[in-house]
């Protein structure tokens, strides 16, 4: 009887969505706070039409009877699928096989997340604008569109080659390409426009081209192109292709930063770039080359870089303006120092047109939602005498592979286990309606066991309490994760929501609307030290994407000090909110945020790291006693610092590098070095930004040398993004 009225006590949203659950299975109370909403994207996900596995052949009709459709766990491949305006299709948390798609030609509003269309095709179809669709988790899918109109699409944690030809008409506008990951085979990004509908505004934001066999890009004719974070390796893997990693024709203005790789294990060794467009700028060019190759006609501006170029055969007509190229601390203009300001007037407006170009609208602002917090302030109390349902929820894992959990709060009195085999997890109805709490303080709520280049599922919950949330450990067996995609988690009251200790790796990664709230530190990289230069102590987190989480009110949101490094992290539409510090991070190459917000901190610094990079962030509000960041070298652009605190600090034994574009900073930019205490001087290039403290330095181009500032170009700053930006 006792089960029979937990049974009757759910909500009648459970039957809605096709649960069927035997009496004797289910013992769970309902949430103590009633009422309280899924986010919103979880709303839309669970209002779909459910479609049962054993009526896959259906799903077209269902797609154009309902509109919105969801899968459950399995595969549903066999039927191609034709996509219309505003039709969206939810896969399941772990990824359902799907066949051929086809987006309609006009079509707008059309949503595609978590499917796994493995070696098949989404074709953008030719002929009406197809505009504002969303594609969100696709694993190994090509996207294919020929003679294509598209404006103001999204492609998020796209995994496969991209590949849009608009060489003979159609065009291809400001599209957003945010983690764009693509492994083996060639031609991982084609994108070519034409003259007469041109193609411009679109951005790539944290792009990962893993070991492709001949070559990766294919881009032409384009009046824009921007890769913000961009790692290549092993490019020409088996001699395939005879091109460079970028290669990109009859283009006007690329815009390039974090550029990271390597191909010295390729059977082909080509450059890392081969470009012709009009205006080339380099933000934090790493990846270097000797045969790296530009034409003749491009300004090349490089702000950080590392390496040299060569220039195609001819009459060069553009211009090479190097700032800190090589750690000279330099700005160079065509070969020559510069130790004055600039005075040719021809050359001033040259250099003084590239650095402006014109001026766009910067990418919108993320809306943070407040999580939801179904059990309230008293969960603490209410859990007491709570029947212990860890036998219960492990069950399911075992027995059905991912336990799919109702409406309800679930108490645990012992860790969940699951194996990092990609076939188990656990998922419910949604962060404000289900939820696992710990019955104690002193034990990881979910334990990973063993588990190598594979993952787990974990979506749509709220786990409070416990130790720890996560806890990966080789103490339960080998570990190491990748394409890992963790989605509409909250982490509530724990000493870490996330630890990874001394594991092997955590790589390629997509961390999807996670919530981390009242946590000593959110998301914890424990790695093992000192690295022994082995896989078995690596503890590597490499290319993982942060994407839209919440940090609220924990000690420190993200420590990743790393023993072997870390590669291009990154954190994109990220609220960081109250604290002693956001980011603590060191042994990092390539980390950036990307219209990120930073709140209400209180400790020394709100970022450490060695080297950080920052793009469309705004940092206010903040009572830190230090410097916003202590980093031995940062890259900003387009970021307002409106706190009156100093934006950098010394870092002992060694000399600063700061490079600001395009950026607004209230405090003091000049950093006091302490003299004779063993900190290096700053160095600093600073490129149309406005210093509001330093209006003597708020000019168009500036090289601080040894803490010796020199401006260049001697025209008021116009500060405004050029990167993140909608033409």
């Amino acid at each position: 009887m006792k089960h029979l009225i937990y049974f009757l006590l759910f909500s009648t949203s459970v039957f809605s969505q096709n649960y069927q659950y035997a009496i004797e299975e289910v013992a769970v109370t309902t949430p103590e706070a009633p009422g309280v909403n899924n986010q919103l994207e979880e709303i839309e996900y669970f209002k779909a039409y459910l479609l049962p596995l054993t009526q896959k052949a259906t799903i077209q009709s269902a797609l154009d009877k309902y509109g919105a459709v969801r899968l459950e766990k399995g595969d549903y491949s066999g039927v191609n699928i034709v996509m219309k305006s505003n039709q969206k299709l939810y896969g399941h948390a772990s990824l359902n096989k799907v066949s051929n798609i086809t987006i309609a030609a006009g079509s707008t509003g059309v949503v595609l997340e978590s499917l796994l269309p493995a070696d098949q095709t989404i074709t953008l179809q030719s002929g009406g604008v197809i505009s504002y669709c969303t594609f969100k988790s696709i694993k190994w899918a090509t996207l294919v569109g020929t003679n294509v109109t598209l404006e103001n699409n999204s492609f998020i944690n796209f995994m496969g080659p991209i590949r849009i030809d608009c060489s003979q008409s159609g065009y291809i506008r400001n599209t957003k390409i945010i983690k764009h990951q693509s492994q083996g085979g060639s031609n991982m990004l084609v994108l070519k426009g034409n003259s007469g509908t041109p193609s411009y505004g679109n951005v790539s934001l944290h792009t990962n081209f893993l070991t492709p066999h001949g070559n990766t890009t294919d881009i032409d004719g384009l009046r824009s192109l921007t890769f913000v974070g961009l790692d290549a390796e092993g490019w020409n893997l088996t001699g395939e292709g005879t091109k460079a990693m970028i290669t990109a024709t009859n283009i006007g203005n690329v815009k390039i930063t974090d550029f990271n790789g390597a191909n010295s294990y390729s059977a082909v060794r080509t450059p890392s770039f081969d470009i012709d467009a009009e205006n080339v700028f380099f933000l934090d060019k790493s990846m270097n080359l000797p045969t790296d190759a530009l034409s003749v006609r491009a300004n090349m501006f490089v702000v950080n870089g590392g390496g040299t170029y060569v220039r195609k055969s001819g009459t060069v007509t553009g211009f090479d303006l190097q700032a800190n190229l090589n750690a000279s601390n330099t700005v160079r203009y065509n070969g020559v120092d510069q130790t004055t300001a600039m005075s040719n007037s021809t050359a001033v407006n040259t250099i003084s047109n590239s650095i402006l170009g014109t001026k766009f609208t910067p990418w919108n602002r993320p809306t943070w939602e407040t999580l939801p917090n179904p059990l309230g302030a008293n969960w603490k109390a209410e859990r007491e005498g709570k029947p212990d349902q860890t036998s219960y929820i492990q069950n399911l894992i075992n027995t059905k592979g991912v336990a799919e959990l109702p409406e309800g709060v679930f108490y645990i009195g012992s860790t969940l286990k699951l194996p990092i085999d990609s076939n188990h997890g656990i998922v419910g109805q949604g962060t404000g309606k289900t939820v696992i709490v710990g019955l104690t303080d002193d034990f990881p709520l979910i334990s990973l066991t063993g588990g190598q280049d594979a993952n787990f599922i974990l979506s749509y919950l709220t786990l409070q309490g416990g130790s720890v949330g996560i806890y990966s450990s080789q103490d339960y067996g080998t570990q190491h994760m990748s394409y890992q995609n963790i989605k509409f988690v909250v982490f509530r009251n724990q000493n870490y929501a996330i630890q990874l200790k001394q594991i092997r790796g955590f790589d390629n990664n997509f961390l999807d609307n996670l919530g981390f709230v009242d946590c000593n530190i959110g998301f914890f990289q424990n790695p093992l030290t000192p690295y022994a230069n082995d896989i078995d102590t690596s503890s590597f987190v490499d290319k993982t994407m942060f994407y839209k989480n919440q940090f609220i009110n924990c000690g420190t949101a993200v420590s990743m000090l790393a023993t072997r490094a870390d590669n291009l992290d990154a954190w994109v539409d990220c609220k960081f909110d109250g604290g002693k510090i956001a980011l603590a991070l060191g042994g990092q190459n390539a980390p950036l945020a990307a219209n990120c917000d930073f709140t209400n901190y209180t400790g020394v610094n709100i970022i450490t790291s060695n080297v950080f990079s920052l793009y469309n962030s705004n940092i206010y509000n903040n009572r830190i006693t230090g410097s916003t960041i202590n980093s031995i070298s940062t890259n900003i652009e387009g970021c307002q610092f409106l706190d009156n605190t100093p934006p950098f600090s010394p870092v002992l034994f060694n000399p600063l590098n700061n490079h600001i574009v395009n950026s607004t900073i209230t405090g003091n930019i000049v950093t006091v070095i302490p003299a004779n205490q063993g900190y290096g001087l700053e160095s600093a290039v600073y490129v149309n930004s406005t210093f509001l403290a330093n209006q003597n330095l708020s000019k168009l181009l500036v090289n601080v040398k040894a803490g010796v500032p020199t401006v260049i170009i001697n025209t008021t700053s116009n500060a405004y993004p050029q990167l993140l930006v909608t033409q």
